[in-house]
C-alpha cells in the first residue's frame, strides 16, 4: 500500500467509480433476484443482507451492518477506511493518483491535503461555537420571561439549519464568505450573552 494519505476526493472518485454490486460481486457475494446476498459479517444461512441499486450501499436486516463500499470492504478485511480504499483502487485497477511522482503533482497533494485540514479545522471550531449557541437558545426559550426569549424564537432553526449545513457540506459552507462571517458574529454573540446591553437577534438572518 501507498504511504500518502487520501484525500476526500480520492474517497469520492472511487465511491462514483464503482457500485455496491460490482465490489460484493468481485469479493464473492452475489445478490439474488430479490438483490439479497449472504452476510459475511454473521452466520448467515439464508441471505439477509441487501445490495442496494444506484450505489446506495449496503445493509442486512439480521446483524443491522450497513455502509457503502468503503465501509463493506473495510469490515470484510478487518481493515481501516483509508486501506480499504486503497484497496478497491488497486483491485479495480481504478485511475486514481494516490501518490504524486512529479513536483507539480507533489504541490496540487500538498495543496489540497492544506485545504482540506483547514476545512476540517473550521468545521470543529464552527459546530462548537454553533451547538454553544443553540444551548444558550434552547435554555431561552423555556422561560417566556428571558431576555434573550425572542432572539431564541428567531434564531433556534436557524442555527438548527446552519449545524445541519455544517455536518452534510463542509467545503460549501467554508466558502461562503457570508456564512463564515456569521460564525464569528454568533461567537461575539456568545461571549456577551450576560450583558444586557447585548439583547437582540443580531445574529438572524
Amino acid at each position: 500500500m501507498k504511504s500518502f494519505p487520501l484525500c476526500k476526493e480520492d474517497y469520492t472518485q472511487v465511491k462514483q467509480m464503482l457500485s455496491m454490486r460490482q465490489v460484493a460481486g468481485f469479493y464473492g457475494f452475489k445478490e439474488d433476484r430479490q438483490h439479497l446476498c449472504t452476510c459475511p459479517f454473521h452466520k448467515d444461512k439464508h441471505p439477509s443482507m441487501r445490495i442496494y441499486p444506484d450505489n446506495k450501499g449496503f445493509y442486512c436486516f439480521a446483524c443491522q451492518k450497513g455502509g457503502d463500499i468503503v465501509t463493506f470492504v473495510a469490515a470484510l478485511y478487518n481493515t481501516d477506511n483509508e486501506h480499504a480504499c486503497r484497496k478497491l483502487i488497486e483491485d479495480f485497477s481504478l485511475p486514481i493518483t494516490t501518490e504524486p511522482t512529479t513536483y507539480r503533482e507533489r504541490r496540487e497533494w500538498e495543496k489540497r491535503r492544506s485545504r482540506q485540514k483547514k476545512i476540517s479545522q473550521f468545521q470543529r471550531d464552527s459546530m462548537k461555537i454553533l451547538r454553544k449557541y443553540w444551548i444558550l437558545l434552547c435554555e431561552a426559550t423555556r422561560d417566556t420571561q428571558d431576555m434573550h426569549f425572542v432572539e431564541a424564537m428567531q434564531n433556534l432553526s436557524i442555527v438548527e439549519y446552519r449545524i445541519e449545513c455544517l455536518i452534510e457540506c463542509p467545503e460549501e459552507y467554508y466558502e461562503d464568505r457570508k456564512a463564515v462571517k456569521k460564525i464569528g458574529e454568533i461567537g461575539r454573540r456568545i461571549a456577551g450573552w450576560h450583558d444586557p446591553d447585548c439583547t437582540g437577534s443580531a445574529v438572524s438572518g
